[in-house]
């Protein structure tokens, strides 16, 4: 091995050395850099040897094809080595066409329409090259994109302009729309008669628009009801058919053959019990094979961490029957994380977690963390069970110690908990959780401002969520909706029973390549059965800050007491983000901030630079107000990770 990697040094140096350069005379609408990027592969040859006129013809050759076909028709490239470590490529460009501004008339999104243009067009650099047999395709394009949003009997024409001084060649494209088409009942010939339910959800598709997305539910509709009985060779053939101003869909369809499962069994099981694994599939023996259910259950394996691949294998059993053998690889379950950071409201982050995603080969996931702030430090330990009772139900229990050293006061809180959660369908869940926890608090501010400091509570709580974001941790499309509703009694100096709300609701839209926008509303309240002032401070609302309005500090809006925030009990907050793209993964943002707290109102107006990461945006921004009262800041700055909102 130490030989061959001297040898693999010395031909890299060998290259480096004796290899052939290139230069270039005459090149003018090209970089000579980025000219020899864009074939650096087919000149590797000639490149790594000594430089020979029969290397150079080859060289010049290569390069005159590339110029002809991108963007300089008439090029000419004649070669000679001048020594041996370097060669001369002279360029007669001659001719240049590329193609130039495009104008769109008769529809709105110009940007979608002239990228869907462009595309044909070979790529030269920063401009396209102009090739006429790419008009035809780019147009059939932009009629696609017309199909797209339901208009199927629209028209695309081009005008071309002429050839400016800078080789660019513009273009004029007329859409007529013409009418927008709604979907006929559509119609099925096979040779097994469909259900009920398709039936009746096809008859539902007429009068729909006739866009791309409802043509392809319809076939997915068609597809999806055979699947579910059984039928999974199957042939579907869509004929379009357009009458007046309806889609006439018409499918053709061969069912193919019909299985049911014969047996299941489980191959590559170390660790893992296979009674969890079996109970699950054998659902599917003596059944008619359900395509769906199989794939829903492979996904949910592999979302828990504790495999790294997960394969489904069919075989026939006979001509009617199949068997089934899933095949699994065990991923590494124990492992240890470190956690660096720093944020405006918790300072610097030290964080370190122990994790089996497999404990005990029950596939419950075990996570125990500790982590230290500028706030003060926190200690969890929580146990998953991702199948409680063999169902659907993912069950958490953990126990929990922080301390937090806030400007207004200082808190330690340790306690237990369980949550129960389960989903219905692919957006909505739902978890149910119980809570008691002993917490002790001490502050500079009065004892009869911040409420009792020990006490114990006990809380009932109830989440929802609605969650079609395309990415949770970078939304660039979708809505969020969540709604947390919770019964609770503290017990202190005296008991105080509350009922707390909070909700929420996000929306995100790309408006195009390079920019997006985003809003949000959050809203709620606690409401004790006792004097706001009895309830015990670490139990109220706070505003300011990085994730609320964003001209304050970490929770400084609202009531104070000698400078000191006390809380509140009634909350409401409204973001808008406008943001757009500088370059890679960072962005610009404009935002606006509104809140609430009791009866106070505040307005912030701000920027900021994000850096898009696979875990989330890395925030810089800078908040200013719009409604500064006497004592308030005038702005903040802020750093934070994740979303806003």
């Amino acid at each position: 091995m130490p030989r061959l990697f001297v040898i693999f040094l010395f031909l890299l140096l060998a290259t480096q050395l004796f290899g052939a350069k290139i230069e270039f005379t005459g090149l003018k609408s090209y970089s000579s850099d980025r000219l020899l990027e864009a074939i650096a592969g087919r000149l590797d040859y000639i490149r790594n040897r000594e430089a020979t006129d029969s290397r150079a013809d080859d060289a010049a050759f290569l390069v005159e094809t590339y110029l002809q076909s991108h963007g300089l028709p008439d090029a000419m490239v004649l070669g000679k080595a001048i020594s041996k470590k370097k060669i001369q490529l002279n360029v007669t460009e001659g001719l240049s066409q590329f193609l130039g501004p495009i104008t769109v008339i008769g529809f709105k999104d110009i940007e979608q329409v002239t990228d869907q243009f462009k595309a044909p067009f070979p790529e030269s650099g920063e401009r396209r090259a102009f090739e006429a047999s790419a008009i035809d395709i780019g147009l059939n394009r932009i009629q696609e994109l017309l199909h797209v949003d339901g208009y199927w009997d629209g028209s695309v024409t081009s005008t071309r302009g002429k050839r400016n001084q800078n080789g660019e060649i513009p273009f004029v494209i007329r859409i007529k729309q013409g009418p927008l088409f709604v979907l006929a009942r559509p119609t099925l010939k096979t040779s097994v008669v469909p259900d009920a339910n398709l039936l009746e959800s096809l008859e539902k598709i007429k009068g729909k628009t006739a866009t791309a997305e409802a043509i392809t539910a319809a076939r997915g509709r068609v597809t999806n009801s055979y699947v579910h009985r059984g039928y999974t060779d199957i042939d579907l053939e869509m004929i379009k058919k357009t009458s007046g101003n309806q889609l006439q869909l018409s499918f053709l369809l061969s069912p193919g053959k019909k299985y049911s499962v014969r047996a299941f069994k489980v191959d590559g099981l170390k660790k893992t019990k296979s009674n969890f694994i079996n109970y699950r599939f054998e659902k599917l023996v003596g059944k008619t094979y359900d395509e769906d259910y199989a794939n829903e259950e492979i996904k949910k394996l592999l979302a828990i961490g504790a495999f790294s691949a997960v394969k489904l294998q069919k075989e026939d059993a006979d001509k009617t029957a199949i068997d089934l053998t899933l095949h699994l690889k065990e991923s590494k379950a124990r492992g240890y994380s470190v956690a660096l950071g720093y944020g405006s409201i918790e300072g610097y982050v030290v964080g370190l977690r122990y994790y089996d995603r497999n404990l005990r080969g029950n596939l419950w996931n075990l996570s125990a963390g500790a982590e230290l702030t500028s706030l003060g430090g926190l200690g969890e330990v929580s146990l998953t069970d991702p199948f409680f009772l063999n169902r659907d139900l993912s069950l958490t229990t953990r126990a929990f110690l922080n301390s937090r050293d806030f400007d207004n006061y200082r808190k330690v809180q340790g306690g237990i908990g369980a949550d129960l959660s389960w989903k219905w369908g692919e957006n909505y869940s739902a978890t149910a959780g119980i809570d008691f926890s002993n917490t002790s608090t001490s502050s500079p501010i009065p004892d009869k401002f911040i409420g009792a400091t020990n006490y114990l509570v006990t809380r009932l709580g109830w989440r929802q969520l609605y969650d079609n974001r395309d990415d949770p941790a970078l939304p660039s499309d979708g809505w969020f909706a969540r709604l947390d509703t919770s019964l609770g009694l503290s017990y202190g100096d005296e008991s105080v029973g509350f009922l707390e709300v909070e909700s929420q609701i996000s929306y995100y839209q790309t408006l195009g390549g390079n920019t997006a926008f985003a809003l949000g509303f959050r809203g709620g309240f606690i409401s004790p059965t006792v004097d706001n002032e009895s309830l015990p401070i670490d139990l109220r609302k706070f505003q300011g800050g990085a994730n609320t309005i964003r001209s304050f500090p970490e929770l400084e809006m609202g009531p104070s007491f000698d400078g000191y925030a006390l809380g509140g009990t009634k909350w409401w907050l409204a973001n808008a983000e406008y943001m757009h793209t500088i370059a890679g993964p960072i962005r610009g943002i404009v935002f606006i901030d509104t809140a609430g707290l009791d009866s106070e109102v505040e307005l912030a107006a701000g920027v900021g630079v994000r850096i898009n990461l696979p875990v989330g945006p890395i925030r810089f921004e800078y908040g200013r107000s719009l409604s500064q009262d006497s004592g308030e800041p005038s702005g903040a700055f802020h750093f934070a990770i994740g979303t806003t909102f």
